[in-house]
């Protein structure tokens, strides 16, 4: 499967955060609250520019469409105020569109962070999920990422506890 990955788009993948996010709603798996996913609230001095559209063919000769959206930045005062910035690359709002389920996009899309990683000199990943979701948990675990700790975290008018994760390389 080839894929690509575009950081111009934030309309597109502001659609995409909240198309998966109703999906994930409508099926009593709700991980964001879909009306927090907007520009307003997700985009700023450390996310603009960082908020990625991963296209990838779906089918055999059917050309690229938009797959799955991600944020990858290099600081995150919110959830990870004491790494120091650009030590590290931070994957938020996650979301793979249906029609591309279970086609091992996150591969894809860890390939991608690993090699902007690197090409900044940096050597981790970071990313956190809700701790009170094990097949998520397991699902970061199978490509590679190790749980470190556990926090409450506030927001968006939500509090949660996240499960943190870092994978090294």
């Amino acid at each position: 499967m080839t894929t690509t990955f575009r950081n111009d788009q934030p309309d597109l993948a502001l659609a995409i955060l909240r198309e998966v996010g109703q999906w994930l709603a409508d099926n009593d798996r709700e991980l964001w609250q879909v009306s927090t996913l907007t520009a307003e609230n997700l985009l700023d001095k450390y996310t603009t520019g960082n908020l990625y559209v991963m296209y990838a063919d779906r089918k055999e000769g059917t050309g690229p469409e938009p797959a799955a959206v991600f944020i990858l930045q290099w600081i995150d005062p919110l959830y990870w105020p004491d790494v120091p910035p650009n030590t590290s690359g931070f994957i938020h709002k996650l979301a793979i569109r249906r029609p591309f389920n279970g086609q091992n996009l996150f591969a894809a899309i860890i390939d991608f962070s690993r090699a902007e990683c690197l090409k900044r000199g940096i050597n981790t990943l970071q990313l956190e999920t809700d701790a009170t979701r094990p097949k998520l948990m397991q699902f970061y675990e199978r490509y590679g990422f190790q749980p470190t700790y556990q926090r409450a975290m506030h927001e968006f008018g939500q509090s949660f506890t996240c499960q943190f994760y870092v994978m090294t390389f």
